[in-house]
């Protein structure tokens, strides 16, 4: 089946931006991670313990680790040094523009489409005093990226383009920015390969109401994307189980919700909170979402 589904954009942009002005701080940042809005990748032991929570959990060094180890994953094939010129693409606070920086000392540039983001990074950036390394610019990466073309060395994508309404578009601007030879690094939420229109509407349809997302992709949707806009694919799978640690926390989260659920609680708020948790966790755990992640090469 086809993930695409008409949306305004205009009423996309709003959800997108109404989604993250609400979510940010007070969960992603109180309850998640105050730099990174992705997944990690886990080595055994790193999952926190049903009992952590609030910030015991968000502060639990396994899961520090693994969100990091995450972007480490993602950009290894990327070869990136202290002369690169990095573009991160729906660079969400900021926390993979500041873990490149510090690692290896490039030049990176973060392009986001919600303000809030790129002034709690350009914050992040001035606080550890990499400024200099450092630049966020306010847009929308699904339409067009700030930077010229052939000018990047590295494209970097962590599940972001799942907001995009025309990822076709974003990987054209992709391929227009890399330099002959660059590079795009990409991980991304997906759904199962053959799953059928009604599993698709069952399982993943409520992620993508609940999540503030236009549609997701299979791989199999994906891989024509990436080579259509000119790219030559070199990898496209998953994290080998490491990403299966995510499924826990979710069981976890939706089980401590779930006792307030059923205790009758139904304020706008909690039911929101509720339905994300709950369609994420029951679309994982019986396999019709999944993550991936992808490398693609612009042709010298």
């Amino acid at each position: 089946m086809s993930s695409k589904i008409k949306i305004e954009e205009p009423h996309l942009k709003k959800k997108i931006l109404d989604y993250y002005n609400f979510n940010t701080k007070d969960l992603y940042m109180e309850l998640w991670s105050r730099d990174h809005l992705h997944f990690g990748c886990f080595e055994p032991g790193e999952c926190p313990e049903p009992t952590e929570t609030g910030a015991e959990f968000r502060d639990s060094p396994g899961f520090v680790r693994a969100l990091a180890r995450m972007v480490d994953v993602i950009i290894a094939p990327a070869d990136i040094g202290p002369d690169s010129f990095v573009v991160d693409a729906g660079c969400g606070i900021g926390g993979t523009a500041l873990h490149l920086a510090r690692k290896f000392g490039c030049r990176v540039m973060g392009v986001n489409i919600v303000p809030l983001h790129i002034d709690l990074a350009s914050k992040m950036a001035d606080d550890e005093g990499l400024s200099d390394l450092l630049g966020f610019r306010l847009g929308d990466c699904s339409q067009h990226l700030p930077a010229e073309d052939n000018s990047v060395d590295v494209v970097i994508n962590i599940e972001s383009a799942c907001h995009y309404i025309d990822r076709q578009q974003f990987l054209r601007e992709v391929y227009r920015i890399l330099k002959p030879g660059g590079k795009i690094v990409a991980s991304d939420w997906l759904y199962r390969d053959g799953a059928s229109d009604e599993e698709y509407e069952k399982y993943i349809r409520p992620i993508t109401d609940s999540w503030a997302l236009p549609s997701l992709e299979c791989q199999s949707s994906y891989v024509p994307l990436v080579k259509n806009a000119g790219f030559r694919l070199l990898s496209f799978g998953g994290f080998d189980g490491k990403d299966a640690d995510n499924i826990r926390i979710f069981r976890n989260l939706h089980q401590f919700l779930l006792k307030f659920y059923m205790a009758g609680v139904n304020t706008p708020e909690f039911l929101n909170l509720f339905e994300k948790i709950r369609s994420l966790y029951i679309g994982w755990r019986d396999g019709f979402f999944e993550l991936g992640h992808y490398v693609a090469e612009k042709p010298k």
